[in-house]
C-alpha cells in the first residue's frame, strides 16, 4: 500500500481491494470506475479471494480492503474494522426454457447446480429446494467466477444461483431466465479494512466510496 497527498493536496497512491467471487463480478467493477473519476491518480488493484481468509489476508497487509458476502462473512475480528454493506440478492437462473416449462420438475431433472463460491451457501439452499420442491438430487459443479456460472447456464449446462446485480432480464432476452417457484436469497456484505486511523489516505478514500456506491446500487432483476 503506498498513499500520499501531492503538493495540490490530491489524494495519489495503489489501494488493493480484495472481493469474494459474487462482489468481484457485481461491484468491484463499478468501485473502480467510479474511484477513477473521483482519484484519477489512484490505483485500485482487485483480487479475488476466499470468504474463510478474508479477516487474515487485511490483518497481513494482503490487500488494503475487502468486501466478503455471507453468513460466514466475519462480523467481530480483532483488529478490523468492519462496515455493513446493503445485503447482496441471488436468484435461481437456469436456461430461457425453464421458465415456460410445462413441466419444471422434468425439465430440471439432469441439470446440475453451479457452485459460484464453495464458502457461499446459496448453492446449498437451491440443492434443498430441488430435492424438497421437485424429487431430485442433482449434482454440485463448481463454476469458479460468476461469468463462467452465467455462460454455463445460457448453454443449458446447469442452474446457479447469481446475484440478482448481474442479471439483466428475468425474460429470457439474453438467453437465461430467473427461475420461477425456486427460492431467493439475501446475502449480508461487509467492508472489512484497518480503519482510517491506521490507513493512508487513499485507502480511506477508496473505502469511502465503495460504502457510497454500494448503498446506490439497486438491483436489475425482476
Amino acid at each position: 500500500m503506498e498513499s500520499a497527498l501531492n503538493p495540490a493536496g490530491e489524494i495519489e497512491g495503489r489501494v488493493s481491494v480484495g472481493a469474494s467471487a459474487l462482489l468481484l463480478e457485481t461491484r468491484v467493477g463499478e468501485l473502480v470506475r467510479e474511484c477513477r473519476r473521483r482519484y484519477p491518480k489512484v490505483h485500485v488493484s482487485p483480487r479475488a479471494l476466499d470468504i474463510a481468509r478474508a479477516a487474515d489476508t487485511v490483518r497481513d497487509g494482503g490487500a488494503d480492503l475487502v468486501l466478503v458476502h455471507g453468513d460466514c462473512a466475519p462480523a467481530n475480528q480483532a483488529g478490523i474494522v468492519v462496515d455493513e454493506l446493503p445485503g447482496l440478492e441471488v436468484v435461481p437462473v437456469g436456461p430461457a426454457s425453464l421458465a415456460r416449462a410445462a413441466d419444471p420438475s422434468l425439465a430440471l431433472a439432469g441439470l446440475p447446480v453451479l457452485a459460484v463460491d464453495p464458502d457461499c451457501d446459496s448453492h446449498h439452499v437451491l440443492v434443498s429446494a430441488l430435492r424438497e420442491l421437485h424429487g431430485l438430487d442433482p449434482q454440485v459443479v463448481e463454476a469458479g467466477s460468476v461469468g463462467g456460472a452465467r455462460e454455463l447456464v445460457r448453454v443449458g449446462y446447469g442452474i446457479a444461483m447469481l446475484p440478482a446485480e448481474s442479471v439483466r432480464s428475468a425474460t429470457g432476452a439474453d438467453g437465461m431466465a430467473v427461475i420461477p417457484g425456486l427460492p431467493r436469497v439475501r446475502l449480508g456484505a461487509r467492508l472489512l479494512w484497518l480503519g482510517p486511523e491506521r490507513s493512508l489516505s487513499a485507502v480511506s478514500a477508496v473505502s469511502a466510496v465503495a460504502t457510497r456506491q454500494s448503498r446506490q446500487l439497486v438491483p436489475q432483476a425482476a
